[in-house]
């Protein structure tokens, strides 16, 4: 056994000696590098940083990705939307207290919670997007989604796209969804 041990400690030495050499070069600046250590975290989805376009599309996405042999309804899809909704949407999903919040289910809900199917959604925004005048605090932006069911088995299908009429409105820290409805 104590070959193992001497080789494993003989082996750290090294790397260790590597390491060393490495990082010293005789001349300090040679070997600065013009990286930080902050461990700053950069999240492209905080609402505060998004556009209209990009809350509309990034709150539709995560109201249409469901889990259902996870989620209880669609209506976890949408409290997990919560971070970019406002409005009377918000105060909804707020009020909830882990009830329903009058989404009507899915026909086919079942049958993915009992396959063990997810469900993720890709939106854009549509062509049919009314146009807003510059400067307006609330925005009417159509979404084009599309969900695709990922099987269990490791297959999966494309459901047919389909529009969304969505509501944005700006507030102090960015803009919110504040409605939406099938087109």
């Amino acid at each position: 056994m104590r070959t193992p041990t001497k080789l494993l400690i003989a082996g750290l030495l090294t790397s260790t000696a590597l390491l060393a050499g490495c990082s010293s070069s005789g001349d300090d600046s040679a070997g600065e590098h013009g990286g930080s250590d902050d461990h700053v975290h950069i999240d492209p989805y905080d609402p505060a940083k998004l556009d209209a376009t990009d809350t509309a599309t990034t709150a539709m996405q995560v109201i249409l990705s469901w889990q259902p042999a996870v989620d209880e309804s669609k209506s976890d899809a949408l409290r997990r939307a919560r971070p970019w909704l406002g409005g009377d949407l918000a105060t909804t999903v707020d009020n909830d207290n882990g009830g329903a919040t009058g989404i009507r289910p899915d026909r086919d809900w079942a049958a993915w919670k009992e396959s063990g199917d997810a469900l993720t959604a890709s939106c854009s925004k549509a062509e049919s997007t009314p146009a807003s005048p510059e400067g307006m605090r609330t925005v009417v932006i159509d979404v084009s989604c599309r969900q695709t069911v990922l099987h269990a088995a490791g297959s999966s299908t494309n459901l047919a796209a389909q529009t969304w009429r969505t509501t944005v409105t700006r507030i102090d820290d960015g803009w919110r969804l504040t409605d939406f409805r099938y087109q």
